[in-house]
């Protein structure tokens, strides 16, 4: 969407479009599997500027992934590799993870992951005063198992007697999955998976109070700061893990907060439950910020990894 407002001709799908062999450039997201592997060699003999685009760090996989692992094996990660030394660029959304690709590709850049401007426009009721205050976390299952360090607090906070009481929504995990982890309640709901982006958005935009709980690993540390975007754009206050990538964005207290112990979960929820104005406040300093985030101001950075320097290739 953004490289078609600056005047590219683009199209994007799980497979590559009929009219590939008129292409400029292919980007793939994640070539590891065999047979794409192979047309990925394909595409660069017939002289394609490749970019291999990737947004996790599969060389260092946490051993309790144990689905992520299987898939992620010796073969899996050669033929990774192997793409990625083709690919004339190699493009990843954060300097941790940029420097782990180094180690086997010459042209790593760090493009920062964005979303569509609009959404800095959506009003929010930050008092809620006359509904349920709605906490919630995000996630798949693959970072499920983060989950479990906010549970103790997330369970307490459905309780919290306050006018129109608080909800606990759950998104991107089944209901099974969210009692498997402990929650319980009938105030609390487990959404499922979302598949479409503005489903999601629309779904988390509910959020009065987002919860990002992380475990201090190599594979957390190299990944972008997903929920401080997502929250941010929105205007949700967001209480996060003091870990890379998380305590690099967020300032405590001011556009968020961070949390070391598994107690603090609770003290700023607590917080942010009783007290609308800090919501507003903490809410609007994180949106204040997000402007730099949109489709819009990083369009251009896809656009300089895309095209070849004047001079280069044909």
């Amino acid at each position: 969407m953004s490289l078609q407002w600056l005047g590219h001709a683009v199209s994007c799908g799980m497979r590559l479009p009929m009219d590939w062999p008129a292409m400029d450039v292919v980007v793939g997201c994640r070539v590891a599997q065999r047979e794409p592997s192979l047309m990925w060699h394909k595409l660069k003999a017939e002289g394609k500027r490749l970019v291999l685009d990737l947004d996790d760090d599969y060389f260092h996989i946490d051993p309790s992934n144990e689905a992520a692992r299987r898939v992620w094996d010796v073969d899996m990660l050669g033929r990774l590799v192997a793409n990625m030394r083709v690919a004339d660029v190699v493009t990843c959304c954060s300097e941790p993870l940029a420097a782990v690709l180094r180690d086997y590709a010459a042209d790593v850049r760090v493009i920062p992951n964005g979303l569509p401007a609009q959404y800095l426009g959506t009003p929010r009721d930050y008092a809620a005063e006359d509904r349920p205050l709605f906490v919630g976390w995000a996630g798949t299952a693959s970072t499920v198992a983060e989950l479990p360090e906010a549970v103790r607090a997330l369970n307490r906070i459905s309780q919290y007697p306050r006018p129109g009481g608080v909800q606990v929504r759950i998104v991107g995990i089944s209901p099974e999955q969210a009692m498997g982890l402990g929650l319980r309640g009938r105030r609390i709901g487990a959404l499922g998976w979302v598949e479409r982006i503005e489903h999601y958005l629309q779904a988390v935009g509910e959020f009065d109070v987002w919860v990002a709980p992380y475990r201090d690993i190599a594979f957390n540390r190299a990944k972008f700061p997903t929920k401080f975007l997502e929250a941010s754009i929105l205007g949700i206050p967001l209480i996060a893990s003091d870990i890379e990538p998380y305590r690099r964005v967020i300032r405590h207290g001011e556009n968020g907060f961070l949390v070391r112990y598994e107690h603090e979960w609770g003290k700023w929820l607590k917080r942010l439950t009783d007290d609308p104005e800090l919501r507003q406040r903490v809410g609007m300093a994180a949106r204040g910020e997000a402007s730099g985030s949109i489709l819009q101001a990083i369009n251009t950075q896809w656009e300089a990894a895309l095209c070849a320097p004047v001079g280069v290739g044909a």
